[in-house]
């Protein structure tokens, strides 16, 4: 209400003020030009010039409005659809998130042009638009997509991969990956896409080569890595004996002695290869690697195994019975030793053997041959005995 009393108060003051000029003095203004002249009082002129700059004013912004080059509106309009399209985009992925692909396509990819993130919107769309099966408005996204943001190559490129992987189709995924890396070789995901890519299409050669980059920039888990390293290994060593060829057995020994040590010396590895040596009918080797592999690798299943390989029996009881100096209380190793000396023909120490076992530990493996050296003195009786303690009962 003051503002109002102001201004109404400012408005009379000057009326009365101007009110006062003019009474004084009209003014004269004699315009001239050819044959025509224009005579009008000072302060008729001063109304017609300010009315004529208005007019003037009005006519140029209406024009550029129409013309589209007023930046005032131009940011207007431009604001409203920033607005509209960050609007349209939230309702896209959430038309993503719940499924409904067709919508979430359209609310995206109407929106793309508009929107802060562009290079988002295009890539969400793809994703809609490969769940549908459109593989050719997928491409023209991703293009879209690649060309809508400068340097995001990389993140087109994973897009394409991921949704590749999500469809099965892991070739195709291979050769995006390739380029990808050919480009970015050390990018960790760029790696780790890669290393379930090989699993997948079960290129064990190609991800062997590829683990010590892995190793250095993937940034994998320890454990986990060796995990994949073990898995690798072994499903090399199956390879080696698939092609059933002339050199099957170098080309498996070869295999294993290229192993990283850590890895040749673990359990599964051992496990695993002395068994493949053993179905192609080398025990004898299989029980040389076997014993060169224990001091480094001792396992109760291992000793057990070495118990039951058939090669230079005596040499073999004699690497058990050194390592029963260290170990003197292992029932397995115990066993292990009166197996051998039981094929041995040695009688007496198998059953020293496995009678010092079955005081330690009351194996059913251990009473199974103490019951087959009781056989062999004739002692059917006690034998049976120790059959059915073997059997638990």
């Amino acid at each position: 209400m003051r503002i109002l009393l102001l201004f109404l108060l400012t408005t009379l003051v000057l009326g009365l003020g101007l009110g006062t000029l003019i009474n004084i003095d009209s003014g004269y203004v004699l315009i001239s030009w050819d044959v025509h002249t224009l005579e009008t009082s000072f302060w008729f002129f001063l109304l017609m010039l300010a009315v004529s700059s208005l007019l003037l004013y009005l006519v140029i912004r209406i024009s550029l409005l129409l013309l589209g080059s007023d930046w005032r509106f131009n940011e207007w309009r431009r604001q409203r659809r920033r607005v509209r399209a960050r609007r349209m985009t939230t309702r896209g992925f959430l038309s993503l998130a719940q499924g409904q692909w067709r919508r979430a396509e359209r609310q995206l990819r109407s929106s793309a042009e508009d929107s802060d993130t562009p290079l988002i919107n295009y890539l969400a769309a793809a994703r809609a638009t490969y769940e549908q099966g459109k593989s050719d408005a997928t491409d023209e996204l991703l293009k879209a997509a690649s060309q809508s943001t400068k340097g995001s190559e990389l993140a087109v490129g994973i897009t394409q991969v991921q949704l590749l992987q999500s469809r099965g189709q892991y070739e195709q995924a291979l050769a995006v990956l390739l380029r990808l890396r050919s480009q970015h070789p050390k990018h960790a995901y760029v790696l780790k896409l890669l290393v379930k890519t090989y699993q997948e299409l079960e290129d064990w050669v190609a991800l062997n080569e590829l683990l010590p980059v892995v190793k250095k920039a993937a940034r994998i888990p320890q454990q986990e890595l060796d995990k994949l390293e073990q898995k690798v290994q072994l499903q090399l060593l199956e390879r080696a004996v698939r092609g059933h060829g002339i050199r099957t057995v170098q080309e498996l020994k070869d295999t294993y002695q290229e192993m990283p040590r850590a890895v040749r010396l673990s359990y599964a590895i051992v496990k695993r290869y002395i068994e493949l040596l053993m179905e192609q009918g080398e025990e004898k080797l299989a029980e040389q690697e076997l014993r060169n592999a224990l001091p480094s690798v001792w396992h109760d299943d291992l000793i057990c195994q070495y118990g039951k390989l058939r090669g230079d029996t005596n040499q073999q009881l004699l690497f058990v019975q050194r390592q029963l100096t260290e170990r003197p209380n292992d029932p397995v190793l115990l066993l292990s030793a009166g197996r051998l000396a039981l094929r041995n023909n040695d009688l007496e120490k198998a059953r020293e053997f496995l009678q010092t076992g079955l005081r330690i530990n009351g194996m059913a493996e251990l009473h199974a041959e103490m019951g087959r050296l009781l056989l062999a003195e004739g002692e059917e009786s006690l034998a049976c005995e120790h059959f059915q303690l073997a059997l638990g009962r």
